[in-house]
């Protein structure tokens, strides 16, 4: 929303906030619906007010022309009565009243006017940055979608051989919450095995919760990464710089599990210590018959199944050129909204910027309408006291006379 916008919608609620409504904020909204409207049909005066106005004129004629001021040449020397100079000052009054407000309704217009051009100013700048950056994002998605289509200039890399359709974000959000508790569940079988391995150390229970989760944690998205990076190896070949830290993170976490099934094997071998006797009495698993090796091999493999199984996860993924390409699809169609807001209010202020000439001579032609129908009231009242005086005093030439004197122009 521009600035002329915000400050129209405060022009909306301000009167409700205190003080009454303003005829001048009435009348700019009126013309804002309907640029172009001609001049105020209607007297801009309530119509209480007009009534009183005439009453006051007909009591006053009454009481004139009963007093014995007038006679049949009092209009013929072309003073103006009392009352009616009366009226006529009331008349400027109101008049002046009325181009004060004339004037200060143009100066709100000219600032809506000057608001729609600096808003027109900022958004052409921001559809002009958002055409390019869409021109950019077109590109990109035109390069993938070749890229996944297998075209040969395209898909030099291998790219092409992993050809598939983006998968939504819903579907995405879906396979990504699944790979996670899968790897959820195995971590919950490691945690315990872990966690009996390090509270062997004797350490404190926060010290031992982070050997813990660390070391959970990096035996589960290490394969996971590994995966990864291994589909992107066969999509962007071996000279991809992902090679290095593949084989890196591979080695790592090998040589982890090796590390960790030893360890958990040695723990539990280790003889514990009678607590009567204070004598070494051999552990509880050399009493099920199985050897040192046998328990490391056990312990290798489930570590090895949870690693194969999150390696898995990370290679069978969404291609990473599709999962690009769904990204970029996403920037462009927010990239296109954004573009369209900004073009419609272009297009708005600069509609409106064109109607600035209609607009103004709009606004003049309704204020003098205005002012105009301010005017004639107080002419009317004129009338209506001049006939009140002839009909009181009964005299057939004042009443010719104030025929007369009705049809010189007023001041």
């Amino acid at each position: 929303m521009g600035s002329n916008q915000r400050r129209a919608r405060w022009w909306r609620i301000q009167p409700y906030l205190g003080g009454g409504r303003n005829e001048a904020l009435d009348l700019e909204l009126e013309m804002e619906q309907d640029p172009y409207g001609g001049p105020v049909p209607a007297v801009p005066v309530p119509e209480k007010e007009l009534r009183r106005l005439r009453d006051e004129a007909r009591r006053h004629g009454a009481r004139d022309g009963s007093s014995g001021m007038y006679d049949e040449w009092s209009l013929a020397t072309g003073s103006r009565p009392p009352y009616l100079m009366m009226l006529d000052a009331r008349c400027r009054q109101v008049v002046a009243d009325e181009e004060v407000r004339k004037l200060r309704d143009a100066h709100r217009l000219d600032q809506r006017i000057a608001a729609a051009k600096q808003d027109l100013k900022l958004y052409e700048e921001r559809a002009r940055r958002t055409q390019e950056r869409l021109a950019t994002v077109r590109e990109a998605e035109e390069r993938l979608e070749k890229m996944l289509d297998g075209a040969p200039e395209e898909a030099g890399n291998g790219a092409g051989r992993w050809a598939e359709a983006t998968h939504s974000a819903g579907r995405r959000r879906a396979g990504a919450a699944a790979r996670a508790l899968v790897i959820a569940l195995f971590a919950g079988v490691e945690l315990p095995i872990q966690y009996a391995t390090f509270l062997s150390f004797g350490e404190s229970r926060e010290m031992t919760w982070a050997f813990v989760l660390g070391t959970v944690g990096a035996m589960m998205v290490a394969p996971h990464l590994a995966g990864g990076w291994t589909r992107r190896l066969c999509v962007e070949g071996r000279r991809s710089v992902l090679l290095v830290t593949t084989t890196l993170v591979a080695l790592a976490w090998v040589t982890g599990v090796v590390l960790l099934a030893s360890l958990r094997t040695d723990v539990l071998f280790a003889p514990t210590v009678d607590s009567v006797t204070l004598e070494k009495a051999a552990s509880a698993i050399e009493g099920l018959g199985l050897g040192h090796t046998t328990v490391t091999l056990l312990f290798t493999a489930l570590l090895l199944l949870s690693g194969v199984v999150t390696f898995s996860f990370g290679y069978l993924a969404e291609n990473p050129y599709a999962a690009k390409l769904a990204d970029v699809q996403r920037v462009r169609a927010k990239l296109e909204k954004s573009l369209d807001r900004a073009v419609g209010e272009r297009d708005k202020n600069q509609h409106l910027v064109g109607l600035e000439t209609t607009l103004k001579e709009r606004h003049a032609q309704r204020w003098e309408a205005r002012i105009a129908a301010r005017a004639s009231t107080f002419e009317v009242c004129s009338a209506l006291y001049l006939q009140a005086v002839a009909e009181t005093m009964r005299n057939p030439a004042f009443t010719e006379s104030a025929s007369q004197w009705l049809k010189t122009p007023a001041l």
